[in-house]
């Protein structure tokens, strides 16, 4: 019935981070320097294209966006940072945290 009524977006299979030698999840908050439709836009298409990207968000507040990635401890997020995120022009400033444990996550909302 939830098919029916246009409910279920897709199936997809979760893989295990640390099966894929992905242990650590790594939350980054940027600022970009410029806020044109051009800008956001090219951004939005260079994160997408990065595969240790698990989700991406535009935001509002102090940060333009929301980026939860997956990486192989601090060398592998070092590496993440200068040879992905880095590499995309426009960035002025970045926060970040590793996710020390994850509490609850969900794929999607309950009817």
């Amino acid at each position: 019935r939830l098919e029916d009524n246009g409910y279920i977006e897709g199936y997809v299979a979760v893989l295990g981070q640390k099966r894929l030698g992905l242990p650590d999840t790594v939350i980054i908050e940027v600022t970009l320097e410029k806020h044109d439709d051009e800008v956001l836009e090219r951004f939005g298409r260079a994160l997408a294209d990065l595969s240790e990207v698990l989700e991406a968000y535009l935001t509002t507040g102090e940060y333009d966006y929301f980026i939860k990635v997956a990486v192989d401890g601090t060398e592998g997020y070092e590496r993440f940072l200068r040879e992905r995120l880095y590499r995309i022009p426009g960035i002025r400033h970045t926060r970040s945290c590793f996710a020390l444990r994850c509490l609850k996550r969900r794929l999607s909302v309950s009817p």
